[in-house]
């Protein structure tokens, strides 16, 4: 039985790192690792290969909002990044282009009030002398962060395989040892701090009927990035990102860089064809040999569906 459950989560620093899908699940990995051990870990991973993934994870969204999804509205028309919950369940079940653009209207203000609620500055720092601990002679650098308003929170949506005995409680476990250790790059020195907001005591809320609903679903929009695999649907409207990915933690040594990789961004519309027949719980796949030395790293790539009926033409 799959579940669906949402984290609320509020920054308290500066960001460094976009919550993306696939850092994210990078990040409950090592929680996983570091609270269970690696085999525990390479069980875990070991459920994706074999075709039974037990845990979709979201990208991290602005709380009531959704990724508007990637359509043509016209020549020269853009829409937001996000669209909040209420439109989006008024274009679900019939999505096209100008359905989008009039919701993006009437929503128009309150994105906006989010995007001003988000500012990127660059900020100068030095390398430090790890013997000396004073800082280094002409080592200055400067790393771009994010600094959100006090009223910022960010909604991560969960699929959960129940029937994967005790994994809510596991991933509890592991949402907590991310909070304590933050989250993305600058970690250590601060940034990606973050408070886990609980409701009734618990901190993923069952949240089965939050999300739009839509009576016989001939598509879907994807709330994470996504790495299509064989077999999944080709009819698709996207946005692509290049991830330029780093290892973490223990891994980092010798060299952290990962393979650049090729990802369709949230907010994708697939559209369901004959061949696609009826929507899966999930799409893509677990990437494998994303590091040039290091061959047992992989990269999370599923899509998490949220079905949609698009309208003939969009």
């Amino acid at each position: 039985m799959t579940n669906i459950y949402k984290l609320t989560i509020e920054p308290v620093t500066s960001f460094g790192t976009p919550l993306q899908s696939d850092t994210i699940f990078g990040h409950l990995m090592w929680a996983l690792r570091y609270r269970e051990g690696e085999e525990a870990l390479a069980g875990f991973l070991d459920l994706y290969r074999a075709g039974k993934p037990p845990l979709l994870v979201s990208a991290g969204f602005p709380a009531g909002t959704l990724p508007a999804p990637v359509l043509r509205v016209g020549r020269g028309q853009k829409v937001g990044a996000y669209l909040p919950l209420r439109q989006w369940r008024e274009i679900a079940p019939r999505l096209s282009g100008d359905a989008l653009w009039r919701a993006h209207l009437e929503a128009r203000e309150e994105v906006r009030t989010i995007r001003d609620e988000e500012v990127k500055h660059g900020v100068v720092g030095t390398a430090v002398d790890r013997i000396t601990g004073s800082a280094r002679e002409g080592r200055l650098f400067v790393s771009m962060e994010t600094f959100y308003g006090p009223q910022r929170r960010f909604e991560i949506w969960h699929k959960v395989d129940e029937t994967e005995e005790g994994l809510l409680d596991r991933l509890a476990v592991w949402w907590r040892w991310v909070e304590r250790n933050g989250f993305g790059r600058g970690k250590s020195r601060g940034h990606g701090a973050f408070r886990i907001e609980e409701k009734d005591g618990q901190m993923l809320e069952p949240a089965d009927g939050q999300l739009p609903q839509v009576a016989q679903p001939n598509g879907f929009v994807t709330l994470s990035a996504w790495v299509p695999e064989a077999g999944d649907p080709t009819n698709v409207t996207y946005r692509t990102r290049i991830k330029r990915g780093k290892l973490a933690e223990a891994r980092a040594i010798p060299s952290p860089w990962k393979k650049p990789l090729l990802m369709l961004e949230p907010g994708a519309v697939a559209r369901l064809g004959k061949q696609d027949g009826d929507l899966r719980q999930w799409y893509g796949r677990l990437v494998e040999d994303v590091h040039w030395t290091e061959h047992d790293v992989v990269q999370y790539g599923y899509a998490f569906p949220l079905p949609v009926r698009v309208e003939r033409g969009a």
